[in-house]
């Protein structure tokens, strides 16, 4: 059986105004060592309004955020789609991941 422990970082707490800025995960296999990696970062939405805090918090920049070399949003849900889709069947853990990191994804 492998795991998948992964995480997100957003622009703030709110599923319905806020956005994954970055999402990286780890597969390993039953013995927990790493056989894959995944981290993917995205530019900020146009209509979406970073919490000061929470890229202090992320140690992002506004500027970072917004950097056109970032994929878009879509492009970067395609990967983790795409990727975690692969790593499947596997067992999917995070910190406070159902509470929040699941509202996002």
């Amino acid at each position: 059986m492998s795991f998948v422990i992964y995480d997100v970082e957003t622009t703030g707490l709110n599923r319905r105004f806020d956005q994954i800025l970055h999402f990286a995960a780890v597969r390993t296999d039953d013995k927990l060592a790493p056989t894959a990696t995944l981290e993917v970062r995205s530019r900020l939405l146009p209509y979406v309004v970073p919490s000061p805090k929470a890229l202090l918090l992320t140690g992002t920049s506004l500027e970072d955020a917004t950097s056109s070399s970032r994929p878009s949003h879509y492009a970067m849900v395609c990967e983790i789609q795409r990727t975690l889709s692969g790593w499947s069947p596997a067992l999917f853990l995070g910190y406070n991941s159902i509470r929040f990191d699941e509202e996002f994804l």
